[in-house]
């Protein structure tokens, strides 16, 4: 897993490749994807907020944008959706099978974020 972050050879970077390395050798040691998810996502701190990826629009913190980025490459939606874990579009398209369904957190996670004056 390649986690890039913003500056070069800044003390963030370096642990969030560390990080990377770590996860993928777990990976190809056999420890379970779920895993990593369950306890990285919904992790809260700064810097959190919009990002530029149209599948995971808004989140919590660097870790909880890891774990949600490695359950959309690496998970099925079925498993996903146990976690709380949808894009966009699977949201989407789970409100239009079932108009009683309302992902409350994930409607959070994904709506525009407004600033007010």
């Amino acid at each position: 897993m390649t986690i890039r972050m913003a500056k070069q050879g800044s003390t963030l970077a370096g642990m969030m490749d560390a990080l990377g390395v770590a996860i993928s050798l777990g990976l190809q040691a056999g420890a379970p994807a779920e895993v990593y998810v369950s306890k990285y996502s919904s992790m809260r701190f700064v810097p959190a907020g919009r990002t530029d990826d149209p599948e995971l629009p808004m989140t919590t913190s660097i870790m909880d944008y890891v774990a949600r980025r490695l359950a959309l490459d690496c998970l099925p939606p079925e498993r996903r959706m146990g976690m709380g874990i949808l894009t966009a579009a699977e949201r989407t398209a789970l409100a239009d099978e079932d108009a009683g369904w309302v992902d409350l957190p994930g409607l959070a996670m994904s709506a525009p974020h407004e600033l007010h004056r």
